[in-house]
């Protein structure tokens, strides 16, 4: 009533009708693709379990109930950004998966057969063996130098910025499943309270010779309270 009404442009008007019949319940638009593009991920992930089933044989053929294929992503930096997970269920064994680092869509024979199991891993995991995959490394050798304590020497480890640990030296040249080929820490030592550990370097700051109470090693510096 005697007012001028003012007509915004469209980019300040909010969303028109037409958006907002695309806006889910939180207020997010969505996708008017997401549904085809669903059933091409599900038909994508159907022709890489039919791959996978193509390239296996008797008798582990007869060990598989069936095969799930999904994706799952990768918060690892350092790894694919999105991996295709299979997972393996087996009659008479436990489920069992092994990934391509790569989408669905990109997994074709050559990928595959790179990434997935040996036959011999695939029928031992439908024998119940716990075999690796992938396999882990080559160990390799140890350094080629001499250590300071011998196997059964006693020794403190240091657990904390100033706290050390009693233990015994039962190990020269510890490795950890999955560690690089080449990789070894010089001592594992078993602790008095039972755990062990390892020590990644022989020197001083990290492990070094046991002093029972009341004892003074040779050129040691006694610690600031």
């Amino acid at each position: 009533f005697g007012k001028e009404r003012v007509l915004h442009p469209p980019s300040q008007r909010g969303p028109a009708l037409h958006d907002l019949m695309k806006m889910n319940p939180f207020g997010k638009f969505m996708d008017p693709d997401a549904g085809r593009k669903k059933e091409a991920k599900k038909q994508h992930m159907h022709k890489a379990k039919e791959l996978f089933m193509s390239l296996l044989a008797e008798p582990a053929l007869s060990m598989i109930e069936d095969v799930t294929v999904t994706e799952m992503i990768c918060g690892d930096p350092e790894c694919a950004p999105v991996d295709t997970i299979f997972k393996i269920i087996y009659k008479d064994a436990p489920l069992k998966m092994f990934g391509c680092p790569m989408e669905v869509e990109e997994v074709n024979n050559e990928t595959l057969q790179e990434f997935m199991p040996t036959p011999d891993v695939i029928e031992g995991w439908g024998r119940g063996e716990d075999l690796e995959w992938p396999p882990l490394p080559d160990p390799g050798e140890p350094p080629e130098m001499e250590l300071r304590f011998e196997v059964g020497k006693r020794v403190e480890c240091r657990i904390g910025a100033n706290k050390w640990a009693p233990g015994s030296i039962i190990k020269h040249w510890y490795r950890e499943p999955g560690w690089a080929t080449g990789h070894f820490a010089p001592y594992q030592i078993q602790l008095d309270n039972g755990k062990c550990i390892f020590a990644p370097k022989d020197v001083d700051m990290v492990i070094r010779e046991y002093v029972a109470d009341g004892e003074a090693m040779e050129g040691a510096v006694p610690e600031a309270n």
